[in-house]
C-alpha cells in the first residue's frame, strides 16, 4: 500500500515537472517562432503517439484517472519532452523502485 502511494507521488511529480518545464520554456522564449513551432509539434506528436498506441504511464502502474483523457495527455506531454527526459525518468524510477 505504501509503495503504491509512493509510485503515485512519483508519477504525479514527473507529470507536473514536465508541465512546469514546458511553461517555463514558453515564458523564456516568447518571441522565437522557431521554438514555438518545435514545441507545438512535439506536444502534438507526443499526445498523438500516446493515444495512437494507447500509452498511459499512469495506467501501467495502476493509477486510473477519473477523466480517461488525462492519463494519455500527461503521458504525451512527458513523451514530448524527448527521449533523454524519458530515459532519465525511467532510470530514476527503476533505481528508486523497491527491490530494484
Amino acid at each position: 500500500m505504501e509503495t503504491d502511494i509512493l509510485w503515485s507521488l512519483a508519477y504525479g511529480a514527473v507529470a507536473i515537472e514536465a508541465i512546469v518545464n514546458i511553461i517555463r520554456n514558453i515564458q523564456e522564449k516568447e518571441t522565437c517562432w522557431k521554438y514555438w513551432s518545435a514545441l507545438g509539434l512535439s506536444l502534438v506528436l507526443g499526445v498523438l503517439v500516446a493515444y495512437t498506441y494507447d500509452i498511459d504511464l499512469f495506467k501501467l502502474v495502476g493509477l486510473e484517472a477519473r477523466l480517461p483523457l488525462v492519463g494519455g495527455i500527461l503521458t504525451g506531454l512527458i513523451m514530448s519532452r524527448g527521449a533523454n527526459i524519458v530515459s532519465d525518468i525511467v532510470g530514476r524510477l527503476n533505481a528508486w523502485k523497491p527491490n530494484g
